[in-house]
């Protein structure tokens, strides 16, 4: 697929986690608002690591409060990919950061 044919699509889904008697949702509509630049999808379930952050980040904002776990759950729904998966794309990012700005505490989870 050619990358001008690739901006136009998304893979985002509707997503929603309980925990502790509060519903969070995430919004398909709002993942594709995030959707820009290095923010793109190499597939379905397959996000750059720039957006894969960028959700999860936005996801850690709606659930202030739980556990970091219930936002990588909700994240990787939205993504359409496993936690682990998602666990494993930030890290690749957090490592590629380091090296890139060479800033050894650089942390996203």
């Amino acid at each position: 697929m050619a990358r001008d044919e690739q901006d136009s699509v998304s893979f985002f889904r509707d997503a929603e986690v309980e925990y502790e008697g509060s519903t969070f949702r995430f919004s398909a509509e709002e993942g594709r608002a995030l959707e820009m630049g290095s923010n793109y999808w190499h597939g379905p379930g397959d996000p750059s690591s720039w957006l894969g952050v960028a959700v999860f980040l936005r996801a850690r904002e709606r659930v202030d409060g739980a556990p970091e776990s219930v936002a990588l759950d909700l994240a990787a729904r939205a993504l359409g990919m496993t936690v682990p998966r998602l666990r494993e794309l930030i890290e690749w990012h957090e490592n590629y950061m380091r090296w890139h700005d060479g800033d050894p505490e650089y942390r996203v989870l």
